[in-house]
């Protein structure tokens, strides 16, 4: 797999199917076609360049790259990448896609860690260092969306809150519609809720690979799980049209405040984040 060090293309691999994922889990919540689409054309354009490099070694080694683990990880990911993509252009069955996706990646980023670093090369701990920067990218967009979805539905609570008391003015006509601040609030949290738990795969991976002092039981990683669950939960509520206008808006509420403990509280308790 040499070929991935002289073109440095594995970053725009992990740029590309994260993008996918987010896609996909955004077409699964909102049964939004265009956005399937999309999400299988950067599926596909990572399944063609991972088969480029697949037949470039086949190429030079004479064989199938399936002979040591690190290969067969490769191959691996390859595999569950061509049927996912046959799965999604012929089936359409699109959580079946999207879990496929989620373990494809984790397997294309430990075979790219295992790869890149098992000779020392400085392309290695640069990756490393990567990931980590991806990590802490990820997770601040994600805070930031979800931040901004909060704001929403404070405005949606206290316009509802001003419309029950009957008290008009100019500042109910400058919050907007309720309907519209709902939709924009649970819009932003389908975005950021997969990408925060793209930014937890890579953190993960990074602490394995780097050699930190990690733990699953640390408070930071229990906590951001949770948070993640929440916000499932939320989505799914939604979906089902169990949760809707105001319960929707005070469980966004409650969420963001486990968001913000586990952020501020639960990152001095951990055992490696801020230390």
């Amino acid at each position: 797999m040499s070929a991935f060090e002289d073109l440095r293309i594995y970053e725009l691999i992990v740029i590309l199917y994260g993008l996918s994922l987010l896609m996909y889990f955004y077409d699964f919540v909102k049964q939004d076609r265009k956005a399937n689409q999309m999400a299988f054309w950067l599926l596909l354009l990572v399944w063609f360049l991972q088969t480029i490099f697949l037949f470039i070694e086949i190429y030079i080694s004479g064989t199938l790259p399936i002979l040591s683990i690190t290969e067969g990880l490769y191959f691996y990911a390859w595999l569950i990448l061509l049927v996912s993509v046959v799965v999604n252009y012929f089936f359409k069955v699109d959580f079946l896609v999207f879990v496929m996706n989620v373990v494809g990646f984790i397997i294309m980023l430990i075979f790219l860690v295992s790869y890149l670093t098992s000779d020392g090369s400085t392309f290695g701990s640069q990756f490393i260092g990567e990931l980590l920067l991806f990590h802490i990218v990820l997770a601040f967009l994600s805070y930031t969306l979800f931040t901004i979805s909060f704001a929403f539905s404070v405005l949606y609570l206290l316009q509802f809150k001003m419309l029950k008391e009957k008290k008009w003015g100019r500042i109910l006509k400058k919050l907007g519609r309720l309907g519209q601040m709902e939709e924009l609030s649970f819009l932003l949290i389908i975005f950021s809720t997969p990408t925060l738990f793209i930014s937890l795969i890579l953190g993960v991976i990074w602490a394995y690979m780097a050699n930190e002092m990690f733990y699953w039981i640390d408070p930071k990683t229990i906590g951001s799980f949770i948070v993640i669950i929440i916000y499932c939960f939320i989505i799914y509520r939604k979906v089902t049209n169990k949760s809707v206008g105001k319960d929707l808006a005070n469980a966004n509420t409650m969420a963001f405040a486990v968001l913000f403990l586990n952020y501020f509280l639960f990152s001095f308790l951990s055992n490696f984040h801020f230390n």
